[in-house]
């Protein structure tokens, strides 16, 4: 790419609409990360149905998606500490756009088909469902690798462009793309999808080269311009060694405090991104079809995830401007949204009228409860980034690094299993439960845990 041997004169990063301008950037890239996510989950029912696929193997396949986020989520993280997001950025968004696009030939009895199961097992001659499934695994395992270098590059250009009063705020514009790319997704794969077999394949090909253009757009916009740490007043301070960060960072109580945070979110998430689609659509789950799932209910549901973070990010400044501290705020407003993804241990329950609100139908009741959920659900990402851009300035590739491959590595780790259960059982309830209590766990941890005065007087 020419963007690596520019030698064009590099300036700061100054002037806020452009800052402003950067960030809709890192929102579009969210937005396309979580396009070439969502598109599995969109088609799933399909993919399953026509590759012979079981809901354990489509559970191990987003397990080594998490598997390959954890590990990359560390080396993108060590990397983005040394190297400038500038090219680096570009980089692994193409190389991630272009395993989205190769997902398509899954099970394809072509030449990429065929290759990509070999690359899964080379010392056997895969055929069937098991070079559908191998030639899956690689896809979606490379995809996760390479997406997980987004969250280290961006949130390293919200520390480094904006002030820390700006983090939360920043951050919820990063993080609402997930939700956009979440929305859009099921409209462009509903307008897409025929009566035909396989055409489940072609929205993962036009979904990559939405990818491509953005890389495009990142190397016009940072054309002449730097992303570089600013340099401070006066004498510069040392740069401390990647290793005594690393050592200090292990010392720090409140990474630790986050491993547990994170991996509630993850969990919470994870569950419903993975599980919902196929829930919503099965006669053993809600048993809406193909056209309400991907025309209205996904749509909707996003938008309020999208909602919900914005409001997440507006909240936090709003009730700082009102008198509290920077850290209430984001403690109130994360904890406000863990108490709207609680009932959704009754959703199931809602929709098949097994527990009714006096009053209330129980259409209406479970869709509200829906909303709640998604808004809830994702309103709690820029609060969690916001701490994690306190624990260190010099290395917050590092931190999000670390953090990244506890997040993946345990909610992954349940996908298969869970697979399994439904498989045997064919409820998809479980899935409901187990993900909506870990987030009021994740509050009551941060209100008890974070702010302790013994150790902010060592920090000190």
């Amino acid at each position: 790419m020419l963007v690596l041997t520019s030698t064009e004169p590099q300036v700061a990063a100054t002037g806020s609409t452009w800052k402003w301008w950067v960030c809709a950037l890192l929102l579009l890239a969210s937005t396309i990360n979580y396009m070439d996510r969502m598109t599995l989950a969109s088609v799933s029912r399909r993919m399953i149905d026509e590759l012979h696929l079981s809901k354990a193997d489509y559970g191990m396949v987003e397990q080594y998606f998490g598997y390959a986020f954890a590990c990359g989520s560390i080396l993108f993280g060590v990397i983005v500490d040394r190297v400038s997001t500038r090219w680096l950025y570009p980089l692994i968004l193409f190389l991630w756009s272009v395993m989205g696009i190769l997902t398509g030939f899954a099970g394809h009895t072509g030449l990429i088909g065929t290759t990509l199961a070999a690359i899964w097992a080379p010392a056997q001659a895969l055929t069937g469902v098991a070079a559908a499934l191998g030639s899956l695994l690689v896809c979606r395992t490379l995809l996760g690798f390479f997406e997980s270098g987004h969250w280290p590059c961006g949130l390293q250009t919200t520390q480094r462009l904006l002030d820390p009063k700006d983090w939360t705020l920043g951050n919820s514009v990063l993080q609402s793309g997930v939700s956009i790319g979440a929305i859009v997704t099921p409209f462009i794969i509903n307008a897409m999808l025929t009566d035909a077999e396989g055409s489940w394949r072609m929205p993962f090909t036009v979904i990559g080269l939405v990818g491509m253009l953005w890389v495009g757009a990142w190397i016009i916009t940072m054309r002449g311009r730097s992303l570089d740490a600013p340099a401070p007043a006066g004498p510069v301070p040392e740069k401390q060694p990647w290793i005594v960060s690393f050592r200090r960072l292990m010392a720090d109580y409140r990474f630790w405090l986050l491993t547990v945070v994170v991996c509630c979110l993850n969990w919470t998430w994870s569950m419903y991104r993975v599980w919902l689609p196929l829930a919503l659509q099965d006669k053993a789950g809600l048993a809406f079809t193909e056209e309400q799932t991907l025309g209205r209910i996904l749509p909707v549901y996003y938008i309020c995830t999208d909602i919900g973070c914005l409001l997440a990010g507006a909240a936090s400044v709003w009730l700082h401007k009102r008198g509290l501290s920077v850290l209430k705020a984001r403690l109130v407003v994360f904890t406000v949204c863990s108490i709207m993804v609680m009932p959704a241990m009754v959703l199931p329950m809602l929709a098949r009228g097994e527990l009714a609100i006096p009053g209330v139908p129980a259409a209406y009741a479970s869709m509200t409860v829906l909303l709640l959920m998604a808004a809830g659900s994702l309103g709690v990402f820029p609060c969690y980034y916001s701490f994690t851009q306190e624990l260190s300035k010099e290395h917050i590739g590092l931190v999000t690094g670390l953090l990244g491959f506890v997040a993946w590595v345990i909610p992954s780790s349940l996908q298969k299993p869970l697979g399994a259960y439904i498989d045997k059982t064919g409820s998809y309830d479980v899935a409901f439960h187990v993900g909506a209590w870990p987030l009021i766990i994740a509050a009551a941890l941060l209100w008890a845990f974070w702010d302790l005065r013994w150790a902010r007087r060592a920090r000190s």
